[in-house]
């Protein structure tokens, strides 16, 4: 991952730390879909005065997060609503430019 920007400032080393651990806990959180795929994150892109962004549109309900793949324990949010969540959540990833975080979005996050 190229760079993490948590709240609009540089991180330090433990938030880092704890991003990943955040990290390694929701990519492996899913929701089950009616056609038999899964759904943990649906990410999306956009950019802001600060750069390009990736973040999920796909969320648990509770914001501890799930271990349920049931669709009713998910929320499936519109683009505005999923940026204000990811960004509550910290779930926003910050990248050098919108190249970067669309290859992101895509699925290179599955790689990690």
């Amino acid at each position: 991952m190229e760079k993490l920007v948590i709240k609009g400032k540089q991180p330090t080393q433990d938030e880092l730390r704890q991003k990943a651990k955040r990290w390694d806990t929701v990519k492996n959180e899913y929701r089950q879909n009616s056609d038999g795929t899964r759904s943990s994150h649906k990410m999306a892109t956009a950019t802001d005065d600060k750069g390009a962004f990736a973040y999920p549109t796909v969320f648990p309900k509770d914001r501890k997060g799930t271990k349920s793949h049931d669709p009713k324990d998910w929320l499936e949010l519109g683009h505005r609503a999923a940026q204000d969540t990811a960004f509550a959540r910290g779930e926003v990833y910050r990248f050098k430019n919108e190249d970067n975080a669309r290859k992101w979005s895509e699925g290179e996050y599955k790689k990690n």
